[in-house]
């Protein structure tokens, strides 16, 4: 059976605190990537609870098994997040946007809301898996604006999704067959709204770590916290 390794990295980049957080359950099979939004103490708050739910939802059985608890610990996550912030903050504004790769055996999902993102990288071809819940995304969808107009756009951060948002959560999942020449690479939007599809395709094929990834966001002009996460197969075992 492979086993699969995450390694991550996140830095408040040119932001005077950092919202971004990183989860790798290695073990269980789990990454995530966690963007706050909401100002400093807020966003940070938001992140903290989901990655608490994160870092203690119970995996076990298969892949749908898997999705349908990290689905009900994200549900849980908004409803925490939005009872503080009525209970604190006279309900301002307060959530995180969140993608999430799960693998078991030879099975990958993913699931997420807002524009953090999943990437799969094959051999020259960088491919990614999921779909921003953003304005600018329908119009990319559209034909209207292609991917480095979307990055240059105006509501370019505008989202309509994501954990702290509503009452009723909705996210988006996939599923996707597993094979060892693949290697995974989930990022907030701190990395991606400076990087295209084909520039992060070239930092995985020339083999750069999740540090030199972030270098490459702050020296394309990022100004947000960036966060990166890879996740390979790195061996097997009987």
């Amino acid at each position: 059976m492979t086993i699969w390794r995450g390694q991550g990295r996140t830095h408040k980049g040119r932001r005077p605190a950092n919202e971004d957080i990183l989860v790798c359950r290695d073990s269980d099979g789990l990454w995530a990537v966690i963007d706050g939004m909401g100002g400093h103490d807020a966003g940070d708050l938001a992140a903290t609870i989901i990655r608490e739910s994160l870092d203690t939802v119970a995996l076990g059985g298969g892949i749908a098994h898997r999705l349908m608890a990290v689905e009900s610990a994200l549900q849980s996550a908004n409803h925490a997040i939005r009872h503080h912030a009525a209970l604190h903050l006279r309900s301002k504004p307060m959530g995180a946007t969140v993608a999430v790769l799960l693998i078991y055996r030879d099975e990958a999902a993913v699931l997420w809301a807002g524009d953090a993102r999943l990437y799969r990288h094959v051999g020259e071809e960088m491919t990614r898996l999921t779909r921003d819940h953003t304005p600018v995304q329908a119009l990319v969808d559209a034909g209207d604006i292609d991917e480095r107009q979307a990055m240059s756009h105006p509501r370019a951060h505008v989202i309509y999704q994501a954990i702290g948002n509503g009452d009723k959560l909705k996210l988006e999942q996939a599923r996707f067959d597993l094979s060892a020449d693949q290697q995974f690479l989930l990022t907030t939007d701190g990395v991606h709204s400076v990087l295209t599809v084909d520039d992060l395709g070239r930092l995985m094929g020339q083999g750069a770590s999740e540090s030199a990834i972030l270098k490459a966001a702050l020296n394309a002009g990022s100004r947000d916290n960036v966060t990166a996460v890879k996740v390979s197969a790195n061996g097997h075992y009987e």
